[in-house]
C-alpha cells in the first residue's frame, strides 16, 4: 500500500468516527479530526536567553505577595516545558530584591532587577484585574495582566513598540461556595494566579486557542 492510499483511508476512518460521535450530537469538522484543534500563533518570538518573569502589582489587586510568585514560576515552568529559552530565574528572587531596593521616591527600575539577577531579557507582568468573582465571563474569576519585554542590559523595550500586551485569564467550573471561606478563597487565588502564568507564556509560543481567556490586544 502507498503513502496515498494510506493516508486516504486513514482520513476515512477518522470521518467515519466524526459520523458517529456526529451521531451522539456532537459534530466535529474533519478538518479538526485530521489537524486538531485550532492553533493560536506566538505574539512575540522571545530570543532563546536566560529569561525572568517579573511580576508587579503597583494597584493592590492581589491579596497576598506569594500570588506574584506563582504567577512568574508558572510562567516560567511553561516556557522551559515548551522549549521557548534555554533558563529562567526564579521570579522569587525579582521579588526580594525589589524589597531590598525600592523606595517609596523611587522603586527599582525593571531593568536593574533583571540585570542584577543575569537575566539578559525580562518579561514584565503588570496586574490590571484579579477579581475572584463577578468577571465578565460567566461571572466568575477573572485576571487582565500588561506584559511587555525588555532587554535586561540596556532596559530597551523589545515587545511591543508601544504600549502594553493585553492577557486575559478566567476559570470555569470553580464552586462558589469556595469563595465563602478563607481557604477557598486562597485555592482559588491559586489556581487563577497559575492560569495567568500560563496565559503569559502562551503569549510566545504556539497553542492550541482556548474558548476563553487570550489577547486582548494593546494597550497604550
Amino acid at each position: 500500500m502507498n503513502t496515498t492510499s494510506a493516508s486516504i483511508r486513514c482520513a476515512c476512518a477518522l470521518l467515519c468516527a466524526a459520523t458517529v460521535v456526529a451521531g451522539c450530537n456532537y459534530i466535529i469538522p474533519a478538518n479538526y479530526i485530521l489537524q486538531g484543534p485550532p492553533k493560536e500563533p506566538a505574539a512575540y518570538a522571545l530570543q532563546p536567553r536566560k529569561t525572568i518573569v517579573i511580576v508587579d502589582d503597583k494597584q493592590n489587586r492581589m491579596s497576598r505577595v506569594a500570588l506574584r510568585v506563582e504567577i512568574g514560576d508558572a510562567a516560567g515552568t511553561e516556557l522551559l516545558e515548551n522549549d521557548v529559552v534555554p533558563e529562567v530565574i526564579s521570579t522569587r528572587d525579582s521579588v526580594a530584591l525589589a524589597r531590598r531596593l525600592d523606595t517609596a521616591s523611587k522603586p527599582v527600575s525593571i531593568q536593574r532587577i533583571g540585570e542584577s539577577l543575569g537575566a539578559e531579557q525580562v518579561i514584565y507582568v503588570e496586574i490590571d484585574e484579579f477579581v475572584l468573582a463577578g468577571g465578565r465571563k460567566e461571572g466568575g474569576p477573572e485576571a487582565v495582566v500588561l506584559v511587555k519585554v525588555v532587554d535586561a542590559a540596556n532596559g530597551k523595550r523589545l515587545w511591543p513598540t508601544v504600549g502594553t500586551q493585553a492577557v486575559q485569564s478566567d476559570l470555569l467550573d470553580i464552586n462558589p461556595s469556595l469563595l465563602e471561606t478563607s481557604a477557598g478563597r486562597r485555592e482559588v487565588e491559586d489556581k487563577l494566579a497559575a492560569q495567568i502564568g500560563e496565559d503569559v507564556a502562551k503569549l510566545f509560543y504556539e497553542h492550541p486557542r482556548r474558548e476563553l481567556g487570550g489577547r486582548l490586544g494593546v494597550k497604550k
